[in-house]
């Protein structure tokens, strides 16, 4: 059985973007998703969302850009080796407590809930605030 890791929004707006400090470093973990195995990574549903807010924030177009949101939805949903979870209403609440317990803000906090609900092991980001949580982070 392959280790599950969880993949941050960062990791894709790194990529999607072509982040001038990041994006190659994004670029090399898309690779590795993509030659991973169905499930191996894990993201949630809100990555989506808050991906299309983003990416509309930097390139200048709103939610309603028929170009941009299909670009971004096709390209995170055919990556070989990702599987896009559902949130359920358990996360929103779960999510409360590891607010508090781990000084995360709303966002992390629903991240870090899908991932210890879907067993993943690792926490694929760069953002150093997933460092407090019980998971290894690496980027």
């Amino acid at each position: 059985m392959v280790e599950r890791k969880y993949v941050d929004v960062n990791v894709f707006v790194y990529w999607l973007g072509k982040h001038p400090k990041f994006g190659e470093k994004a670029r090399e973990w898309i690779e590795k998703i993509e030659a991973g195995s169905r499930g191996e990574y894990i993201t949630s549903a809100l990555t989506l969302y808050e991906l299309a807010v983003i990416l509309s924030g930097l390139t200048g177009t709103t939610l309603k850009d028929t170009g941009l949101i299909p670009t971004i939805v096709k390209a995170v949903t055919s990556l070989t080796g990702l599987e896009v979870t559902s949130l359920e209403v358990r996360d929103y609440l779960k999510a409360l407590e590891l607010m508090e317990e781990y000084k995360l803000d709303y966002e992390d906090s629903i991240h870090l809930t899908v991932a210890l609900r879907t067993g993943a092991k690792k926490i694929i980001s760069n953002d150093r605030d997933f460092d407090k949580t019980p998971f290894r982070r690496e980027f």
